[in-house]
């Protein structure tokens, strides 16, 4: 799965996250055709939300194979994990110009990008993959 947002959809998708959050330990994405979904249930299951942001929320977006044999990717990674990537939705407001997320069902990895407007980068918190390229503010790989 591949997936870019631009510039003011990142903070709507950092809120999902912040709101996500509050319910559970873990946040679950599924790529589907009709769009991307996050998920969080909390420890008891007895509650649980949902946010399913459509393709057109996306400047590109790639839900991965779909064919009669193929099951799309399902990825489950640590709250805190991604949410240290939204931690502060008004910097990344000012500062990040377009968001990359990819699903790599092989290597088992959720690789998020967030590119800044300007052209500088700022080395974030990495979590197994850190390469700071011109106009890449954070790279985190995840583990699913």
């Amino acid at each position: 799965m591949k997936c870019v947002i631009a510039g003011g959809n990142v903070k709507v998708l950092g809120r999902a996250v912040h709101s996500l959050s509050r319910i559970g330990d873990e946040l679950y994405l599924e790529p589907t055709e009709s769009g991307l979904s996050l998920r969080a249930v909390n420890s008891s299951r007895s509650a649980f939300a949902s946010f399913l942001f459509a393709p057109l929320f996306f400047q590109l977006y790639e839900p991965g194979s779909s064919g009669p044999d193929t099951e799309l990717f399902r990825c489950k990674v640590h709250m805190k994990s991604f949410l240290g990537i939204f931690r502060s939705l008004p910097s990344l407001e000012k500062s990040v110009g377009k968001c990359l997320i990819l699903l790599k069902p092989r290597a088992s990895r959720l690789v998020l990008q967030l590119h800044c407007k300007y052209g500088e980068y700022q080395r974030g918190h990495g979590l197994g993959g850190d390469t700071a390229q011109r106009g890449t503010c954070w790279h985190h790989i995840l583990p699913c």
